[in-house]
């Protein structure tokens, strides 16, 4: 028998530079979803600044003063009776190192725009706490998401079972060295500010490049959250391919080494 699942549409929009800040946010939608989906029976789906409509939007604010943003899809967002989530960066540089717009603008906002859920953050720390709670209570406590169901648009365009996206370049990259070491581990490693991520006995991110270490930390979080990845202890250090992971090589003409081989990894 078929699960019938709602499935919700959040769009994840940021004006300036905020990279890391929408790697938290999906990380975040992805446990909301791994801990209420089945049992709720709704379920969120993140989506990036090229969808038209959505049931959620959630919009970041950390760009150098003036650079003010789409402010219009906020209000229509609004006018539809369909919640939002704004954030400020209220540090000096914002996750990824770009200039926040201030308090100032933040006041505003609050003023203006009080239908939605307007908060600040200092670090990443601080905003996914923020995020992970702010999230679920609206989820729960918002009418749209109790009495006026998903937008029309957006049931319309989306399907409560989506087509897989292609894997990024870097996804395939993190896949294919892991694919010819002889166990298949991924090494996924955080110290302070610093992120490695280690296959086959190589450094994939470049250090000291904060851009290049958020494309390789979205590439991973899409291999774990599309299951192409699991968990494979050393208290969530390492990582190994899975069957679904190896389908995938297999498609691209990748053929594991080792003993994975041996017992059918593919």
């Amino acid at each position: 028998m078929p699960l019938h699942v709602t499935a919700y549409s959040v769009k994840i929009a940021s004006p300036g530079d905020a990279a890391m800040e929408m790697i938290i946010a999906r990380e975040v939608i992805g446990q909301w979803n791994a801990s209420h989906a089945l049992a709720e029976k709704r379920i969120l789906l993140p989506l990036g600044d090229e969808a038209p409509a959505c049931d959620l939007l959630v919009d970041f604010f950390c760009d150098s003063p003036g650079a003010t943003g789409d402010v219009s899809e906020i209000e229509h967002q609004l006018e539809a009776g369909h919640p939002a989530l704004i954030y400020f960066s209220e540090g000096r540089v914002n996750l990824t190192g770009a200039h926040n717009l201030g308090s100032r603008t933040l006041e505003e906002f609050t003023k203006k725009y009080a239908a939605a859920v307007v908060d600040s953050y200092g670090d990443e720390k601080e905003f996914r706490a923020k995020f992970a709670q702010q999230l679920d209570a609206v989820v729960r406590s918002h009418a749209h998401f109790n009495t006026g169901g998903p937008s029309p648009t957006q049931v319309s365009r989306v399907p409560a079972a989506p087509a897989e996206k292609p894997l990024s370049i870097c996804a395939r990259s993190i896949l294919s060295e892991a694919c010819d070491d002889f166990e298949a581990y991924i090494g996924h490693i955080r110290i302070g500010d610093s992120l490695r991520i280690q296959a086959n006995g190589k450094q994939l991110v470049e250090q000291n490049d904060p851009v290049a270490a958020a494309q390789w930390e979205s590439a991973f979080q899409e291999l774990l959250a599309g299951g192409h990845i699991r968990d494979a202890g050393c208290n969530g250090q390492l990582f190994q391919i899975s069957t679904k992971g190896f389908a995938f090589l297999k498609t691209i003409g990748k053929t594991p080494v080792g003993y994975i081989a041996e017992l059918g990894g593919m």
